[in-house]
């Protein structure tokens, strides 16, 4: 005997899951979906167009296409340049030139400050930028700039200047003598006595009748210091008569009997030309290495008032067994009050110093974490620094909170690491990322408040993130839209897609809701060439946020009511043949890039529910019709070939697929039937009329015929047409065999 039921469905807030089979699907999940938005009531709406905004500019960065190809675009935040805090620039980079606008407008890509010139840096090309704000300057760092550079904006003209920023340390490491630590040798090489100078054997220690300290006590003792050797133990505190040395090399050898290396770092010297740097502070002018650090900087953070450099991929030339392997090294400076102190990374006090050397909490310095293989990002949360490693993720932290030179620590959060710093997220203090094994969120534990990580992707979506190809993900790059409490990234799944082929070409993106963890994604249109004289379609290349918003859990505002038109909290940096501007999702048309060649490109909203079972795995559904309910669109009257037709209409194109059958070729897909229907007949005035007809939901009842174990439904729009979709129900009738 038959048995009947029924199944209503009000809501898709589970979004996009790959990770049940068949049988164990969930309900209000898709297994396959793109460019609908996942709304929070349940609803689905399609995407609007993305095409550039309102009132848009377009630069012409003077580079070729092929230039465009093989070089870096991105796009980076500078709130409050210069203390203005009436300006947000939008720093855009495209290969070596930077361009400013003001982002506290409606339309930024028509507003460039700094005179609508750029500002170059001419060794960039094809490596990513990192920047920091700080004391209201914007510093950048690459493997492609041999220093840090930083911007400087002067609130009264607008105008951009750009200053180098040589990065300073302590030699704490000398050079290599061939010396065991306690020998004092009968021979100098210029190595040993570079040495002696950095440990505090100085040309300014007092010897009677003048002459050099190092040299004297060769002259008295028949060898030189060793490296374990303390001038100041040969210091007469308390000389009986002025005409006695202050420095006396008999003292230091009855009160000397060390075997062990006393403190180095007298000198600072420049961090990469190490060889030079000595040479240029000391009077050893020759002999010794030239040490030269050939990688640079790729991440900075500022945190605690201070700059955070790492990533560096180190690779010494003209060095000895002293030189050290920066790979690991995280760089702070000084607490910074003035733009002089951003780059000196050093302990204030000479450590050989017999009277003051203490390392005192505001001082500057280096952090060393052995087991990093590669930093590729950091990151400041409120308590801490995070070290983003190609072999895990590590926190450091002050022992008594914030940071401060004199105490703290590092410990490892996870060994699943990351190869692309552009993917982590932060959220408010969290952070997601992407690493090889899913994708992340790290968060305060609420019981040590220490960094834990859990993975967000694994009972998900974790086949479709494992099936994105890893120079996809190596290349991505993510966003967190604050107003709707959003995470989404940028990626490319092209097979051509390569690091240096349009790397920052974008045809795909990932979101993530976190308020009610569900997933969705949208595909980019591209117009495609047609004759010879075709220019190059329009191409996402980075996000731009939008600032103004404040949020708050009940509410979302404005704080900037100029801004107010825009549906998102960001904009997107777009190239076009060698030319920028930014764009945003604006257009009710349904296509993309419209304002390129007046046409655009049409793209498709899909979404494909999941297995529905009706509670029985073994007996076979009929299902005689199915109700659809959709929110009604249209809104007036507009006229074609001298008819009135509807604005803003609807559509919707839906498909029964029994059975788990994945082709046509099943017999087991019906057939495609509009489930959108404006059942009622109305006369409109004119074309003013506003198409009030008294109805907010339109509900149809449509045949559904087939039967099998399981139901899907395919549902797709309709080119230039809306669709907002409340949900559909359908009776069942479960047939007694099996």
């Amino acid at each position: 005997m038959a048995q009947k039921a029924e199944a209503a469905y009000r809501s898709f807030v589970k979004g996009l899951v790959t990770e049940a089979n068949q049988l164990t699907f969930p309900d209000n999940a898709s297994i396959d979906e793109s460019n609908f938005v996942l709304n929070r009531d349940g609803s689905r709406t399609r995407r609007l167009g993305l095409d550039y905004e309102n009132d848009y500019g377009i630069v012409d960065t003077g580079y070729t296409d092929a230039q465009i190809m093989q070089s870096k675009q991105s796009f980076h935040l500078w709130r409050s340049p210069g203390g203005d805090n009436d300006v947000v620039l939008g720093v855009v980079r495209i290969r070596s030139k930077f361009w400013f606008m003001n982002l506290n407008t409606d339309n930024p890509s028509a507003n460039l400050k700094n005179s609508g010139n750029f500002i170059e840096l001419p060794t960039l090309m094809n490596e990513k930028i990192e920047t920091a704000v700080i004391n209201n300057n914007c510093v950048i760092v690459s493997k492609e700039l041999p220093i840090p550079v930083m911007f400087k904006y002067n609130k009264v003209t607008g105008a951009v200047t750009k200053v180098d920023i040589p990065v300073e340390i302590r030699d704490t490491y000398g050079v290599e003598d061939d010396l065991f630590i306690d020998t004092r040798p009968t021979t100098l090489s210029n190595a040993h006595k570079y040495n002696l100078r950095n440990q505090g054997w100085n040309k300014n220690i007092v010897v009677k009748g003048a002459g050099d300290a190092i040299q004297k006590t060769k002259d008295v003792l028949g060898v030189y210091p060793a490296n374990s050797d303390n001038w100041t133990l040969g210091k007469i505190s308390n000389p009986q008569d002025e005409n006695y040395e202050e420095y006396d090399p008999d003292v230091l050898n009855k009160n000397s009997f060390s075997n062990y290396q006393i403190a180095k770092g007298s000198f600072i010297i420049d961090a990469w030309e190490r060889g030079i740097g000595r040479m240029n502070k000391s009077d050893v002018k020759s002999g010794l290495p030239t040490d030269r650090e050939e990688g640079n900087f790729s991440t900075i953070t500022s945190y605690a008032q201070r700059l955070f450099y790492s990533g560096i991929e180190s690779n010494v030339t003209g060095g000895d067994k002293r030189s050290p392997n920066y790979s690991g090294y995280i760089f702070f400076s000084k607490i910074i009050k003035s733009e002089d102190d951003f780059g000196k990374c050093y302990q204030e006090a000479d450590p050989t110093d017999p009277g003051i050397n203490d390392l005192i909490d505001t001082d500057g310095g280096t952090i060393q974490i052995p087991d990093i293989t590669r930093v590729v990002r950091i990151l400041a949360s409120q308590a801490s620094v995070l070290v983003f490693a190609e072999n895990g993720v590590w926190e450091i932290y002050g022992d008594t909170g914030g940071f401060i030179a004199t105490s703290f620590q590092a410990s490892k959060i996870s060994s699943n690491g990351i190869t692309n710093g552009d993917s982590v997220v932060d959220v408010n203090g969290n952070f997601i990322y992407w690493s090889k094994a899913g994708i992340y969120l790290l968060k305060p534990d609420t019981a040590s408040g220490r960094f834990a990580s859990e993975s967000i992707s694994l009972t998900s979506i974790q086949k479709l993130y494992l099936d994105i190809p890893d120079i996809s993900k190596d290349l991505c790059k993510g966003v967190y839209d604050e107003k709707e409490n959003r995470v989404r990234w940028l990626y490319n799944t092209d097979d051509g897609y390569s690091s240096d082929n349009y790397s920052n070409q974008y045809n795909k993106e990932l979101i993530y809701d976190l308020t009610i963890k569900a997933w969705y994604k949208n595909d980019f249109a591209s117009i495609a060439p047609v004759g010879d004289g075709y220019l190059p379609s329009p191409f996402v290349a980075d996000y731009v946020p939008v600032p103004g918003y404040a949020s708050s859990r009940t509410t979302v505002r404005s704080i900037a009511p100029a801004r107010q038109f825009r549906r998102e909290q960001f904009s997107y940096l777009t190239m076009q043949s060698g030319k920028f501007t930014l764009s945003e999702y604006k257009d009710k048309g349904f296509v993309d890039w419209r304002e390129f060649d007046s046409v655009g490109v049409s793209y498709e909203s899909y979404l494909y529910t999941g297995y529905e079972l009706f509670g029985d795995i073994m007996k076979t559904k009929q299902i005689p019709y199915v109700f659809f309910y959709f929110q009604q669109t249209e809104d007036g009257f507009k006229t074609v070939d001298r008819s009135l037709v509807h604005t803003n209409p609807s559509s919707c194109k839906v498909q029964a697929h029994w059975g788990w059958s994945d082709s046509a070729a099943s017999g087991k897909w019906g057939k495609e039937f509009q489930a959108y229907r404006l059942l009622r007949n109305y006369t409109p005035t004119g074309v003013t009329d506003s198409f009030n007809n008294g109805e907010s939901v339109v509900v149809t009842k449509n045949k559904l015929r087939g039967s099998g174990k399981c139901l899907s439904l395919y549902i797709k729009s309709e080119p230039g047409k809306d669709m907002k979709l409340l949900g559909w129900g359908h009776p069942v009738t479960q047939l007694s065999t099996v």
